[in-house]
């Protein structure tokens, strides 16, 4: 300490306005004399001041004193040590040589620190009260899609740096519940058992009797598990309208098949640190669980099944291609009976030398509708085999039934002649219709002659429609001959709706987690590039957790091209009150779930007026988009250890060189909208990818986060349960995103996250999941994870169920 400063000490300390600790007088004792001086203490600091000399004051500084009572008794006599030096003082009586030996015995710059710290603390608290906005757990919003919030405060007081008060960081967690978990599923199980019961009334009405016998065993093998489907189907949609419990699906209850359309513990998680708020979704693997993993997930089925079929077989069975070519056929069929209606109630006899507009209108979509069947036969493999087998005669025909006609009569071909016939007959009578000579009965004549000839064509069309219906419907029997494939095509189609429903609830609570946090201004981008959300999960590709990999990877895959979206207005409920028009904000979400096949679903999502207020122009007027999602995986716990040690990680490496690659295209499909910070994570994430796609490396866990958040979208966290790893993940997260913002070390983002995971609102996750709040790792798996995955000790144990 500089002289200077010390002399400036002093003088502050003998202020007599300067409240001290302890003051009074002592007797410094040297060999030859004794001296009185006035001492005053307050922290660590000691002044001493002379009385009957005249010499420079003194100024200890507190620090590693040893103070002992010196052995001569009948004085109040003590000596303080520091270092070296020894210093032996007399105080005015027994009383206070016992003040003046505690008081410098603890003091130091730690106790005074603290006590300074404790005195910043009761003023930042108090500062918060008033002026720090809260948002309250109970806000309309929260209670529209959102319910059951958990909410805790924490409070850290940080070293800073010696010469500065420690930091006070005051953070607040909120977890909710989504009332989607429950709402969509209830409503997408109808869906799916209309399209199934569909096909099943289908083979039931029109190729249940088949003379060939391999073709009609083949036949009731489809049927059969159309009806164990439906059955479960049955099930499910039973208990979906019957349960009452929580908004959520609990780890215990992930293999229970009644719940299979409800994610698994799906949660909205909220983390605030003054003016800085980060939202995260976390829940279980989007997977067919109940179902469990004996052959494998998604993905692996699909390849099995197809690789055991002929090319033609592979067409007729893949989802896309089946119901878009169906409803082709329906939609086709219902556009024969409004031109037949037209033509009977509309087309009127025009004047003589005019244009005959609605004739040539109605002729018009004739031919297109005859081309659209034609092209949809050229892209029909095999498809004459199929039709023609129905025939009379056919490798398929139908028993006949006493007073009905065949089912199909005429082989392809020759129906596509004759109607080609027809086309080209009625094509000539309808280019000298308007120049028919001027006779009133000579043009009605012809007008009904041509009237005949286009209601033939018409029927010929109709007739060839239900043809080429009944030749699908043939395909896939035809496909499914195997008795093994029939089973394992029908369990993939479940295992499909099953993942589908809860991925759709998924993406829709993310929808309004980002509606209701982010800005209009970081919404706007919307108007041109669809949201984006990325799932990054930590399952291993080991056992079960590889079979669920393989689901989302399949899922998500398609999920772009298969759903829809869009928002509309949700009505408001007017009412008196008082003699005053009240409005009554809608109380809860309820999206409504439409789609006429498993590969065309639209999602349209209810929206408050404040929320509708955000939207770009293009959602505002109700106009459909759809979500990009991304999907990631890091293994971490001992199975992917083992599966990086003796088994196989491809699938892993896989998953996460395709998503990096869809979303450095999603990045630069942006443009100028991209800021040069985005563009350097990208090539970061692309760097760290390419190094190492796998094998534990966390830093992609990282940058991913840094991308989303940078792009606006929403980060989806996930393991088996989204309970354990996921916590470890989001808490992970949590102390890296203070760390970015408010500019802690390594070491305090590490204490930090530790009293997030002991004390935060995921133990409560653990709670509402299993009952008891604890992680469930063992000891065993400790020394596998990853060291920032790893919890407090106290706060884990194996006993509970994951």
């Amino acid at each position: 300490m500089e002289d200077d400063n010390a002399l400036d000490i002093v003088k502050w300390l003998f202020k007599s306005d300067t409240i001290v600790d302890l003051e009074g007088t002592l007797k410094i004792i040297e060999t030859d004399k004794e001296t009185v001086w006035n001492a005053r203490l307050r922290g660590n600091l000691l002044g001493l001041q002379p009385v009957d000399v005249i010499v420079e004051p003194y100024l200890l500084i507190c620090e590693k004193l040893v103070v002992k009572r010196t052995e001569d008794q009948q004085k109040p006599r003590f000596c303080v040590t520091y270092g070296q030096s020894e210093l032996l003082l007399e105080a005015e009586s027994e009383t206070k040589l016992y003040d003046w030996m505690v008081k410098l015995a603890i003091c130091s710059h730690q106790k005074t620190q603290a006590e300074l710290d404790a005195v910043l603390n009761e003023f930042n608290l108090e500062a918060a009260k008033i002026t720090s906005e809260v948002r309250s757990p109970g806000s309309p919003m929260s209670h529209f899609f959102l319910t059951c919030p958990i909410k805790k405060d924490h409070t850290f007081s940080v070293f800073h740096s010696f010469n500065m008060p420690n930091r006070t960081i005051t953070c607040e967690e909120i977890m909710y519940e989504s009332k989607l978990s429950v709402v969509i599923p209830t409503n997408i199980i109808s869906i799916f058992e209309k399209w199934w019961t569909d096909l099943r009334a289908d083979l039931l009405q029109h190729l249940s009797n088949l003379r060939n016998a391999s073709m009609d065993a083949a036949s009731h093998y489809v049927i059969r598990h159309l009806n164990s489907n439906l059955e479960i189907y049955s099930q499910m949609k039973e208990f979906m309208q019957d349960y009452s419990g929580p908004n959520f699906r609990s780890s215990k209850e992930k293999y229970r098949l009644a719940f299979g359309l409800v994610p698994t513990n799906l949660h909205v998680q909220s983390f605030k640190v003054a003016e800085h708020e980060w939202n995260y979704v976390t829940c279980g693997a989007i997977a067919g669980t109940p179902l469990r993993f004996k052959l494998g997930g998604l993905s692996r089925l699909r390849d099995t099944l197809m690789a055991g079929l002929q090319p033609n077989s592979q067409d007729y069975l893949l989802e896309t291609r089946f119901f878009t070519r169906r409803k082709t056929l329906i939609n086709a069929k219902r556009v024969v009976g409004d031109l037949s209606r037209r033509v009977e109630n509309d087309w009127n006899l025009s004047e003589y030398g005019k244009v005959d507009k609605v004739g040539i209108k109605l002729f018009s979509e004739v031919k297109q509708l005859y081309e659209l069947l034609t092209d949809l036969i050229n892209s029909f493999p095999n498809v004459h085999n199929l039709v023609d087998a129905l025939c009379p005669g056919g490798l398929a025909q139908l028993e006949h039934r006493q007073g009905e006609d065949p089912l199909v009569s005429d082989t392809l071909a020759t129906q596509l002649d004759a109607l080609e016939a027809a086309v080209i007959s009625l094509n000539t009578k309808m280019a000298v219709i308007d120049k028919v000579e001027d006779n009133t009965d000579a043009r009605v004549s012809f007008k009904e002659n041509a009237k005949a000839s286009l209601n033939a064509v018409l029927d010929m069309i109709l007739k060839l429609i239900d043809s080429l219906f009944y030749g699908q419907l043939l395909g896939v029997i035809v496909a499914l001959r195997k008795q093994s494939d029939a089973s394992t095509y029908f369990h993939m189609q479940i295992r499909h709706d099953m993942i589908m429903s809860q991925a759709v609830t998924l993406i829709s609570t993310c929808l309004l987690t980002a509606l209701e946090t982010l800005s209009a201004d970081k919404i706007a981008i919307w108007q041109r590039i669809d949201p984006l959300v990325t799932y990054f999960g930590f399952l291993s590709c080991y056992g079960d957790e590889r079979g669920m990999m393989e689901d989302m990877r399949e899922i998500w895959s398609v999920f772009y091209g298969r759903v829809q979206f869009k928002f509309i207005e949700a009505n408001s409920t007017y009412y008196f009150s008082n003699l005053k028009l009240q409005i009554s904000r809608p109380k809860t979400c309820i999206p409504q779930v439409d789609g006429e096949h498993p590969t065309d679903l639209t999602i349209t999502i209810p929206l408050t007026s404040d929320l509708m207020a955000k939207l770009p122009e293009r959602m505002k007027k109700g106009e459909t988009f759809r979500v990009r999602t991304f999907y990631w995986n890091i293994g971490v716990n001992h199975e992917a250890t083992y599966a990086m040690r003796l088994g196989d990680i491809s699938l892993e490496e896989s998953i996460n060189i395709t998503a990096t690659t869809l979303l450095s295209q999603y990045v630069n499909e942006m443009g100028q909208e991209v800021k040069e910070e985005t563009h350097r994570i990208m090539e970061e994430l692309k760097r760290t990818v390419d190094d190492c796609p796998s094998r534990k490396n966390m830093a992609m866990f990282s940058k991913v986060q840094d991308l989303t958040r940078a792009l606006n979208g929403v980060c989806v966290i996930s393991c088996k349960s989204g309970k354990d790893r996921s916590s470890m993940g989001i808490t992970l997260e949590e102390g890296r995103s203070l760390k970015e913002t408010i500019g802690i070390s390594q070491q305090q983002v590490e204490e930090i996250v530790d009293c997030l995971r002991r004390d935060g609102v995921r133990r409560e996750n653990c709670r509402k999941n299993v009952g008891k709040a604890m992680y469930s790792f063992s000891p065993f798996q400790m020394h596998f994870l990853p060291k920032e995955f790893r919890p407090p000790a106290g706060t884990f144990t194996h006993n509970v169920s994951s």
